[in-house]
């Protein structure tokens, strides 16, 4: 009986070592590193970037391709470039992490437009744009 408590004793003994090792409290080093941690995901990486600005088909988005070959999602810019001038831009803003449907969304998105021609957007094109070949009637024979 003797030797049963002194295991059960060393295994509490050991547990509660165990238990205070991996404090998790907020003065524990862990906790310490979790919140620089998330201090540094919070201000977001800071992206510079030029190109043409593209609207994105059935939404409001615009965007700007980035050199990994993604695109920027710039929508929250204020004022927002306008895609139909048809001009490069020159832009700064911040990538805090999320993704949207138009690409890697920017916040704090400062602009200005660049003297670069860009080519008019693929949605902009017309039946009329079409070739002559496209045109052209088949006679039944």
């Amino acid at each position: 009986m003797r030797v049963r408590f002194v295991k059960a004793a060393a295994a509490a003994g050991l547990l509660a070592l165990i238990v205070a090792g991996c404090d998790e409290g907020p003065g524990s080093a862990k906790a310490r590193a979790d919140a620089q941690l998330q201090q540094v995901t919070l201000e977001g990486k800071s992206v510079t970037a030029s190109g043409c600005v593209r609207p994105v088909e059935t939404t409001s988005c615009i965007v700007v391709r980035n050199p990994g070959g993604g695109y920027y999602d710039i929508s929250t810019a204020s004022p927002r470039p306008d895609p139909a001038r048809g001009v490069g831009i020159s832009m700064h803003g911040r990538d805090m992490g999320k993704n949207t449907p138009c690409g890697r969304e920017l916040s704090d998105v400062t602009w200005s437009y660049l003297n670069i021609q860009c080519a008019a957007p693929a949605s902009a094109s017309t039946a009329t744009d079409k070739p002559a070949a496209d045109k052209t009637e088949k006679k039944a024979g």
